[in-house]
């Protein structure tokens, strides 16, 4: 009978490897200090378990099938792993992780994801970073395929989370350069240009739609487009106008793009970054990220928004609280 959902363990693997490397079951059993008869129970088990022969039993010293031959380079490299692992728990050598998965929100990634894989890089010896909608983001963390988030989602409904916020940041409304027109009034304002829109499944998208709802602001659904590039470059050629923030304007490139830049002209809107992280996982790893972050901030974005709209500058907060 399978004794797991892997038809093997780290002893059978063990024993399998000992008995292959010594040639029989009794040099294996004298070695672990086990009986002859354990050992054979526990191979003809490992063989049930996975459904497979794995010696050619006429040949002495033993050898192994093919698919033992196979068994066997895999067994040896879990073995080391696992050698490796508990050396270095006992040690407390794990101050260093092994792996750290990171996903963050698009305009994050562009602003500081370079420098932020360089700090990345002196905590963990393997790393991954992806992009992509928040949402599924956090849906990643709660499923452990990753090990921190930076998102406008702080996943407030969920406990045993750690959070540092990292940027507060306010909506605003975006017009092409060209437009010469009043500001002050959505309604008015998609009469004359069409409302270039987020997709729907995206969290900003979303967090913009909501809140002309709350407004009572019904605006005619035409356009709708999945990246901030693609929105404001539409913007910028004239076709209408948007919704956005800072962050996501530095994104695109305001130094390439003919854009006028205004408050939103109802109740203000604002976007929270917040890093997320399993609490006690990574230590102080989490704080840290979110201070590397919230500095490397600090530079080419403020420097950017300073240049080109300074007036937005005060409306910008980089702070864990």
């Amino acid at each position: 009978m399978m004794r797991n959902g892997f038809g093997f363990d780290l002893r059978s693997m063990e024993i399998f490897v000992e008995t292959l490397e010594r040639g029989s079951q009794s040099a294996a059993a004298d070695h672990l200090g086990l009986t002859q008869s354990s050992v054979s129970h526990c191979l003809a088990t490992l063989e049930e378990g996975l459904g497979l022969s794995l010696f050619e039993r006429r040949s002495r010293p033993l050898e192994p099938t093919s698919a033992g031959r196979f068994f066997y380079d895999r067994a040896r490299r879990l073995l080391s792993e696992a050698r490796d692992t508990r050396r270095e728990l006992i040690s407390g050598a794990f101050g260093q992780l092994h792996q750290m998965r990171l996903a963050l929100v698009d305009s994050l990634a562009t602003a500081v994801g370079r420098p932020l894989i360089e700090v990345i890089r002196r905590h963990t010896r393997d790393y991954t970073l992806t992009t992509g909608l928040s949402h599924m983001h956090g849906h990643s963390l709660l499923t452990r395929h990753v090990d921190v988030i930076i998102s406008d989602d702080p996943l407030e409904d969920y406990d045993g989370l750690e959070r540092h916020a990292i940027l507060r940041e306010p909506f605003v409304l975006v017009l092409p350069a060209s437009w010469q027109g009043p500001a002050n009034n959505l309604r008015w304002l998609s009469r004359q240009l069409d409302f270039v829109r987020y997709v729907p499944q995206s969290l900003i998208g979303q967090t913009i739609e909501r809140h002309l709802r709350l407004e009572d602001i019904e605006l005619p659904a035409r356009l709708h487009l999945d990246n901030t590039y693609a929105l404001l470059r539409a913007v910028s050629d004239g076709v209408g106008f948007t919704v956005t923030t800072p962050l996501c304007l530095h994104q695109a490139g305001l130094s390439r793009l003919a854009l006028r830049v205004e408050p939103l002209p109802m109740a203000e809107l604002e976007r929270v970054l917040t890093l997320v992280a399993r609490r006690d996982e990574l230590g102080g790893l989490p704080a840290q990220l979110a201070r590397d972050a919230r500095r490397l901030l600090g530079g080419d974005f403020l420097g950017d928004i300073r240049a080109h709209q300074p007036w937005l500058e005060n409306h910008l907060i980089l702070s864990a609280r």
